[in-house]
């Protein structure tokens, strides 16, 4: 499955690089970016209906899928995920597709809580969510993650199957960054290897000053090295 990863490291990986290693919290809040970007490629390459704003839509579907493919560090990628959005505290417009930074961080705590209250009752205590909306998440996220499963049944590939399908790129500055977080970038690629996407599509570690995305055009998921060093300031401590 991770042939791709596994020849380039034997390629470069020599010595300790720890120095470069991104801090678990912020990994974990990545894994939710990588995520998103999926969702925007599902929407695109599975030619789903998009029935309201797809920034919505595809941030709904990570926390959906990585509930569903990481169930065991789920509560950890999205609360670090929640606390990078408070923490770019971004206020759109009102005509932007995004909503506000905080409401997106409540959403995904939300919705988490609501796919299995008994198991993130401590994430709903953490985050101060009242009785009223433990109610609201617990009746509306059910819902969610049952027309998530339903769309994704037909596209979840073959466990048996070999993925030839997931690739990864990066950028030459940053082959030592990848190497120290070979064990995140393998998550990452495992996770998107789930789908049984019917035409390549490459996860991109770029050197740019940008964020995240999807590239139709190409069928990338790209990350910036900029905005890795964001969230390292946001989130480590």
């Amino acid at each position: 499955m991770l042939r791709a990863l596994s020849a380039f490291c034997l390629m470069i990986c020599a010595s300790p690089l720890a120095a470069n290693e991104v801090p678990e919290r912020v990994g974990d809040a990545l894994l939710h970016v990588i995520a998103h970007e999926a969702g925007h490629a599902v929407l695109r390459e599975f030619d789903l209906p998009i029935l309201g704003p797809e920034e919505d839509i595809a941030e709904d579907f990570a926390t959906a899928f990585v509930y569903l493919t990481l169930p065991d560090r789920a509560e950890a990628i999205i609360e670090a995920r929640a606390a990078q959005h408070r923490a770019d505290n971004a206020q759109p417009g009102r005509f932007s597709e995004y909503r506000a930074d905080a409401q997106r961080a409540g959403r995904m705590i939300c919705l988490l809580y609501g796919f299995d209250p008994d198991r993130y009752a401590g994430l709903a205590d953490r985050h101060a969510m009242g009785d009223e909306a433990r109610d609201s998440c617990a009746d509306m996220a059910p819902e969610l993650l049952r027309s998530w499963r339903r769309t994704l049944a037909p596209l979840w590939i073959d466990p048996d199957a070999r993925v030839t399908e997931v690739g990864l790129r990066v950028d030459p500055d940053l082959e030592a960054v990848a190497v120290a977080n070979r064990p995140l970038i393998e998550t990452a690629l495992s996770m998107l290897s789930r789908m049984d996407w019917h035409s390549r599509i490459t996860l991109d570690i770029a050197q740019c000053d940008g964020s995240a995305g999807w590239r139709r055009n190409g069928r990338t998921i790209f990350l910036c090295s900029a905005y890795v060093d964001r969230m390292t300031r946001q989130l480590a401590p």
